[in-house]
């Protein structure tokens, strides 16, 4: 007997934490069954010949929003081609609709709902010969549901944990009632012990692994969990392993600020769902959220630069129109978290969004992932309008790549929004979107568009500001990277040589700027830094000294110092 459960996770890097906890709630019947992981960036026919290769006598697949077409292609070729084969589902796209799910795909049945006891009884019953007792539809919310902490540790037999994203959760449900999101639905609350937490946290780190990602919806809606955990994090740090968690800014407090503010840089990322700053729009989404106090608990994390800030928006909520939502954009950059994502509401099935939206005149595509395409107060246009932001936003802010460059042309914009908006009209006019262009291509639009800005502002110093703007990108680029070839929009440093030549050469011999590279000579300097002349942006003639061999945790950024010069003139 053979049950083979099947993840088609969205990256590689991504882990599948159901179908690992399903395997170990199996218990005495774990040998059945095994596991195999797919991309949705793999071919289907890849996925099928994989799947039949297995010859399972039950094949249960993990479905959710980003891969739910991928199963409606497979589900009916795998039954031509493994006739006798039982096919199941579970997970939140087939929980809210399972009869339909089951006629549609002509499946045996449905797992709803939390699944650990339901997957015990299925393994046991085909393993003892009984599945022909099942029913179509094994209810997670029915009969004696194991608690979180009976579920065992899902990762205690895995090995392979490079370049993987490691997915983690130490509570179920959600305090809040946030009518888009599906674990509103679920009342009560349900945590892990913090002693077994801690223990498993424990794997992880003696493993080395570089990210645990926390599933939890909101970590630190309980302050006797979510303290404890962090306090032993911070106690047994390994240098290495980075802890995600999606949290409540508001609800934050000076005893969790005096852990925070202590953890090593990089140790932990925080991801706070903002959404909007429209107060209308929080209250009619049922959302308890005071930016004011978000914005607060956001800056003093943010000046202790430790700690990777994730900001949210969804586009597409009720009574947010376009112009609502360019504020909503503007309050969020303007604190400037490492990451800003622009998403758009998804109308999950079972979610009380779904059944509001016709008063919301909400239309919303009818295939996965159930996104917006309109509301009363959003048009379609203005729906693809953003689309176009949020990419140059990914981009170029979200890359990190860019930012110098960036805080120097938003001084020719009224807002950050703005700034934005008239990069994605530039890249609409001239056909950039739907390329992938490369990183130096990227720096040239860039530049290109700066410049046409800056132009139109009419000012005196137009010619000059564009050579300042070159400036802050030739810090930007080589800030994150020692290229060996230069870009062809950048000026030539043929006479700035022997000014290099002495910088070098200093530091050869004191290793004043680089102490840990003492070691090395002048020609291994030439190799390992990259010296860069800025004539204008720090005042006054100077040198960028970059070095790569560290970077900061937070912007994956080299490490520079400025060394003055002597001004030419």
């Amino acid at each position: 007997m053979k049950i083979l459960l099947i993840a088609i996770n969205a990256k590689y890097i991504h882990s599948n934490p159901a179908v690992y906890s399903l395997q170990a709630c199996a218990g005495a019947y774990a040998s059945h069954v095994k596991i195999i992981e797919f991309t949705i960036n793999q071919p289907v026919s890849y996925m099928l010949r994989e799947i039949y290769k297995e010859r399972p006598d039950v094949a249960a697949f993990s479905c959710y929003i980003w891969n739910r077409s991928i199963i409606a292609q497979l589900v009916p070729d795998l039954k031509k081609l493994l006739p006798g084969t039982d096919l199941w589902a579970g997970g939140p796209e087939v929980s809210y609709d399972a009869a339909k799910a089951i006629e549609n795909w002509q499946l045996r049945g449905v797992m709803r709902g939390h699944g650990e006891s339901s997957f015990y009884r299925l393994a046991m019953s085909y393993a003892t010969g009984g599945a022909g007792s099942l029913p179509a539809i094994l209810d997670g919310a029915s009969g004696k549901q194991m608690t979180l902490d009976e579920i065992p540790f899902w990762y205690e037999g895995a090995a392979d944990f490079t370049h993987r994203i490691i997915y983690y959760e130490s509570s179920r449900g959600c305090p809040f009632s946030c009518s888009y999101c599906l674990s509103s639905i679920e009342k009560a609350m349900d945590f892990r012990s913090v002693a077994r937490v801690c223990r498993e946290l424990d794997f992880f780190l003696e493993r080395r692994v570089p990210q645990v990602k926390f599933v939890d919806r909101t970590f630190n809606c309980k302050k006797a969990h979510a303290l404890p955990i962090l306090r032993h994090i911070l106690e047994h740090d390994n240098g290495v392993t980075n802890f995600h968690f999606e949290v409540a800014a508001d609800l934050l407090d000076e005893d969790y600020f005096v852990l925070l503010q202590r953890m090593r840089p990089g140790a932990i990322q925080l991801e706070i769902g903002v959404q909007s700053t429209n107060p209308d729009t929080v209250a009619q989404i049922r959302r308890t959220m005071d930016f004011s106090k978000v914005a607060a608990a956001v800056s003093r994390i943010q000046s202790w630069r430790n700690i990777h800030i994730h900001l949210d928006l969804i586009a597409g909520l009720p009574k947010e129109g376009l112009r609502s939502f360019q504020s909503s954009f503007n309050d969020v950059y303007e604190l400037r978290p490492e990451q800003l994502q622009l998403g758009f509401l998804k109308v999950l099935k079972g979610s009380a969004m779904e059944s509001e939206a016709p008063s919301y005149g909400l239309l919303y595509t009818n295939e996965p992932p159930y996104e917006v395409l309109a509301t009363k107060w959003l048009s379609f246009e203005d729906v693809c309008r953003l689309k176009m932001v949020e990419e140059v936003l990914e981009r170029y802010y979200n890359s990190g790549q860019f930012s110098h460059t960036l805080d120097f042309l938003s001084a020719y914009f009224h807002t950050p929004y703005a700034m934005y908006d008239a990069l994605a009209s530039w890249y609409d006019s001239r056909g950039l979107f739907g390329i992938q262009p490369s990183r130096i291509r990227k720096y040239e639009i860039l530049l290109e568009f700066a410049v046409s800005i800056i132009t139109a502002s009419k000012k005196s110093d137009a010619g000059p500001q564009a050579d300042v703007c070159r400036e802050y990108l030739a810090y930007d680029i080589y800030l994150r990277e020692h290229m060996k070839n230069r870009p062809d929009f950048l000026p030539s440093l043929q006479s700035w040589k022997d000014a290099i030549h002495g910088i070098l050469s200093q530091e050869a011999k004191t290793h004043a700027l680089f102490p840990q590279l003492s070691h090395c000579g002048y020609r291994e300097l030439t190799k390992t830094l990259h010296v860069e002349i800025f004539p204008t942006i720090f005042g006054q003639p100077a040198a960028g000294v970059f070095y790569y061999g560290a970077r900061d945790p937070l912007t994956n950024n080299g490490i520079a110092i400025t060394v003055p010069l002597q001004s030419r003139e």
